[in-house]
């Protein structure tokens, strides 16, 4: 554990050998993007001691970066959006996939899977049938059927191809970029509203929250933990303590009630859809705002919000 491998010397010599590592670029609930420069080198510095101790391997680990959701970040060109969802290290990874009918708003099903080394899909999964595929024909090089081993599907690239056609990099980029201001400003407009409560550090794309009716805001009062709230925006990462809390478990049993009741409330007076999950930093479920396709979030959107789910769940 001491030099940050944990027991791999104790894999090398047992040749219990790890061949694949999945980075995340945008998980589902918080957001969170990986390092991946960083895992890549402990994949690297792990298989180079391997071949020192003897073992007869060479880049055994296949590095793949999950970013169904966060993925699409990598059309962004601010170096701000870059450098916190580490997407110009993707080019170190082994694989990538991100679907563009999340947050970009591509017809559904739009998945890209890309991959860093000519021809191992195809060396993967090629079945070479002879009465399908014949390397002598015109334009063999493009034909995708033998590189899956679905063989015959969608032209799902198309979707994705005609989207940047029209948009282009730049305007795909906007997109993606527009929303991480919007949710910005969604954040701005909550930590001025003492009935919210940011659940955790919000990442580009994710913003999870609590919803605190007047009597749970009471109690957290009673306790001094009610967080920080002010008219500014957010500063350097270490103000992140003062805007949010660890909920403790006696309260958290009854706001994990209060957000179950009043997601049903929204839904059932037509007003809106918003989910709540599970946080690993938190005992009670929180809502979470995600924005995808290429509908505009205004400051308006963000005002109703808010303000409906104080009208409807101030009596919880």
């Amino acid at each position: 554990e001491q030099d940050g491998y944990g027991d791999s010397n104790q894999s090398i010599e047992t040749k219990r050998v790890p061949f694949f590592v999945a980075c995340t670029a945008g998980s589902t609930v918080r957001g969170s993007f990986d390092e991946i420069a960083e895992i890549v080198k402990v994949c690297r510095d792990y298989e180079s001691r391997g071949l020192k101790s003897g073992c007869q391997y060479d880049r055994s680990i296949w590095v793949h970066v999950d970013g169904a959701w966060g993925g699409s970040a990598i059309f962004s060109s601010r170096p701000e959006v870059r450098s916190d969802t580490h997407m110009d290290e993707i080019k170190l990874a082994d694989s990538f996939t991100f679907n563009p009918h999340k947050m970009l708003g591509a017809p559904q099903q739009t998945t890209a899977f890309i991959v860093r080394h000519r021809n191992a899909l195809r060396n993967a999964n090629a079945a070479g049938a002879k009465y399908l595929f014949d390397p002598r024909k015109n334009g063999a090089e493009y034909d995708l059927g033998d590189l899956s081993y679905t063989c015959g599907r969608r032209t799902d690239a198309v979707k994705l191809w005609a989207m940047w056609k029209y948009y282009g990099r730049l305007g795909l980029g906007a997109r993606v970029d527009q929303k991480v201001d919007e949710l910005q400003l969604f954040v701005d407009e909550l930590n001025r509203r003492q009935s919210f409560c940011l659940a955790c550090k919000p990442w580009p794309f994710n913003v999870n929250f609590f919803y605190f009716p007047p009597r749970i805001r009471d109690k957290l009062m009673e306790r001094g933990l009610i967080p920080f709230h002010d008219n500014n925006r957010i500063g350097n990462e270490e103000n992140w303590v003062h805007r949010f809390i660890e909920v403790p478990e006696d309260i958290a049993q009854e706001l994990a009630e209060v957000s179950v009741t009043l997601k049903l409330r929204l839904h059932e007076a037509g007003e809106m859809i918003i989910p709540y999950q599970p946080l690993t930093n938190q005992k009670a479920d929180c809502f979470r705002l995600v924005l995808a396709g290429k509908k505009n979030f205004s400051v308006v959107d963000i005002n109703h919000i808010l303000d409906t789910m104080e009208k409807y769940g101030a009596d919880l």
